[in-house]
């Protein structure tokens, strides 16, 4: 039982994307779990492991490494629950692109185990993923490429936290370079956003990956600004602010519309009334931004801006250039 208790420690040290010395491996036993052993007796446990049934791989080294072969199914004990399983099959499905890529790797096998895990079993969450689906408002758009190699970079940067060169290609075609000082991440729809400041400025700015052309590391660590905080910056530069909170006041000509916003608010002040002609008021505190315009242009003319005035022109200039465009025929 000691020696199969050995084994079942060493087994769950081997890495998949590097090599563990053989030392590393004793320190650990030691360590971790109060075990003393001799290099010579790991040695003799890992080549009769190889020999058995576990895809283990070395590289003859002294001390000698020794790591997973890349297509090796996931080892662990107990075996994997259908609920672990259906954790991994909706991390696949959904969250794949948000991992560092190494790490990403490293769980593909456990990917591949949970997925003969839901096949194989009688329990009814195997069945949950054909009974959900994540669906978006927006109109579906096919996603840039990002190349593997830029995203393996730039992945590697946030996590280690280095900062790397980097050409870049503008909305205008323009191609130019600078050290990128990563910050984070942020996944909108199809679209991967970097935050980052670039050369000696220190304001971020968001960076899209798929223009991102060529990225080398560099042994520069990344400067953080101070009080620096994710969220807000990704709120700022995303949501495309115009100005402050704003006190917006629509008509709604149609029942149905204002049903759904009852359903789903603007904002936890809304309120929506019935007018005499037929039509809904509906009032709410919002922030100002160009998204509130891009929804608002989305009801076309079943919506009218009362207030701000500011605002409520903008829609009247906008509504001269649609008369403009659409009455040239």
């Amino acid at each position: 039982m000691d020696t199969l208790y050995r084994h079942w420690l060493i087994l769950r040290m081997i890495p998949r994307r590097r090599r563990i010395a053989t030392t590393e491996i004793r320190s650990r036993l030691q360590s971790e779990h109060g075990i003393e052993s001799t290099l010579r007796t790991i040695q003799r446990d890992l080549i009769a492991l190889a020999g058995g049934n576990f895809p283990l791989e070395c590289d003859d080294n002294r001390p000698a490494g020794w790591s997973w072969n890349k297509d090796a199914p996931a080892f662990d004990v107990p075996n994997m629950d259908p609920a672990t399983a259906l954790t991994f099959k909706f991390a696949e499905l959904y969250l794949a692109r948000m991992f560092p890529q190494g790490s990403l790797a490293a769980l593909r096998p456990y990917m591949a185990s949970a997925e003969e895990r839901l096949k194989s079993s009688e329990s009814m969450l195997a069945r949950w993923p054909d009974k959900v689906r994540i669906m978006s408002r927006s109109l579906t758009m096919q996603p840039p490429v990002v190349l593997p190699e830029i995203a393996e970079t730039v992945y590697t940067a946030v996590l280690e936290e280095r900062r790397f060169t980097a050409t870049y290609e503008t909305v205008r075609k323009e191609v130019r370079t600078h050290e990128v000082n990563p910050l984070g991440l942020t996944f909108v729809d199809g679209l991967t956003y970097l935050l980052a400041s670039l050369n000696e400025h220190t304001d971020p700015v968001l960076l899209l990956l798929h223009r991102i052309k060529s990225a080398a590391l560099l042994n520069k660590p990344v400067t953080v600004p101070n009080d620096f905080d994710l969220d807000e910056w990704v709120d700022e530069l995303l949501t495309f602010a115009v100005g402050d909170t704003i006190s917006l006041k629509i008509r709604l000509t149609r029942k149905d519309d204002a049903k759904r916003l009852e359903e789903s608010k603007l904002s936890t002040d809304q309120k929506i009334l019935p007018m005499p002609d037929g039509n809904f008021e509906l009032t709410a505190e919002v922030e100002d931004t160009l998204q509130l315009r891009w929804w608002l242009q989305g009801f076309g003319g079943r919506i009218e801006v009362l207030e701000p005035q500011d605002l409520r022109q903008e829609f009247i200039q906008l509504a001269e250039q649609y008369a403009i465009l659409y009455g040239k025929g």
